[in-house]
């Protein structure tokens, strides 16, 4: 039975990943939690402010790479399970340069199930719904369907679960991996979508659109993601793969005119520029595995929520222009 006595964390100091030590330091039974984070410019050691606070905490700047560290981190700390959250995860970049892509999400995936198969450690693996490419309505994303990954990034994050899936089938490795759709939420970078739009709103800006806006993503409060993470790693098989969604889908452009409704800007600074290659049409995604297998489903309603994010953004920039 797996536990979340002492767990190491990859990845924690980035969106989802401080949004995940949250959750797990209000876990019952947690005595350790490690962080693993190289801070590239994704991750930011501000986003563990508060909860490093807390004893139970600990903290530690290195690559997953590092076959070496994540042993020892094993090791020292008795760890019980790894959550593995370290990738780079911005499309746009990997359009323009794959190696880092490769080195984190692949080989560094590729060395972490290793580390943790010789550690008899059960590892969740975070994965994404991009690794299936784009779905035509009616139709949603379920776990079975083949993977056509689309950009660099869905790739890099498709091969890494083609390795820990061989983990759980050649070596009975205890694996699962959760492949989650669009989170928003506090603390996510400047570069994803909803932020952009928010800055750019904020400052009178034009609002930048790829393509028509008819893109359509299903949105997911990333306090569930985590908690179905958390789920899936206590209650999961091992070599399954679950899918966690918001059952959310708006298309690009109704995301930002609902951005400039909230912040009461004039939808004209919408701005349609050149769309972005490999801009894959609809995701959509089936959770009904992980509310049959986990008990698991979204709690947070968009309309009640996003306005809350949106808003929490704008104070933020608001906060940053007064000091």
């Amino acid at each position: 039975m797996r536990q979340l006595r002492s767990i190491l964390l990859t990845g924690g100091a980035g969106f989802i990943g401080s949004t995940l030590v949250r959750h797990l330091l209000r876990a019952e039974g947690l005595e350790r939690l490690i962080v693993l984070d190289k801070l590239t410019y994704a991750g930011n050691r501000g986003n563990l402010i508060g909860p490093d606070q807390d004893p139970r905490f600990g903290f530690v700047e290195g690559d997953i790479v590092d076959r070496e560290l994540t042993a020892s981190l094993l090791h020292e700390h008795r760890i019980t399970g790894v959550f593995n959250l370290a990738a780079e995860s911005h499309v746009e970049r990997s359009l323009d340069s794959t190696s880092t892509f490769l080195h984190s999400n692949v080989i560094g995936t590729s060395h972490l199930v290793e580390t943790c198969r010789a550690a008899a450690v059960p590892l969740l693996q975070c994965s994404t719904d991009e690794v299936y490419g784009s779905v035509s309505p009616p139709e949603r994303f379920v776990e079975i369907r083949p993977l056509n990954p689309t950009t660099p990034y869905a790739a890099s994050k498709a091969a890494a679960d083609f390795f820990c899936l061989a983990a759980t089938r050649c070596h009975e490795q205890d694996i699962v991996i959760t492949r989650s759709s669009n989170n928003y939420g506090p603390r996510q970078h400047t570069e994803k979508l909803i932020p952009s739009l928010v800055h750019a709103a904020f400052h009178d800006q034009p609002v930048p659109i790829h393509g028509d806006g008819m893109q359509i993503r299903d949105w997911m409060h990333v306090d569930d993601h985590c908690r179905g993470m958390i789920t899936a790693f206590l209650r999961g098989h091992a070599g399954a793969v679950y899918l966690l969604g918001g059952q959310c889908e708006r298309t690009n452009l109704g995301i930002a005119r609902s951005v400039l409704e909230i912040l009461a800007k004039p939808s004209s600074l919408i701005t349609h520029v050149a769309d972005r290659p490999g801009n894959d049409r609809r995701y959509a995604v089936d959770f009904s595995k992980a509310v049959a297998g986990l008990s698991w489903r979204p709690q947070h309603r968009f309309r009640a929520s996003f306005p809350l994010v949106v808003r929490e953004i704008a104070a933020n920039l608001h906060r940053q222009g007064a000091a």
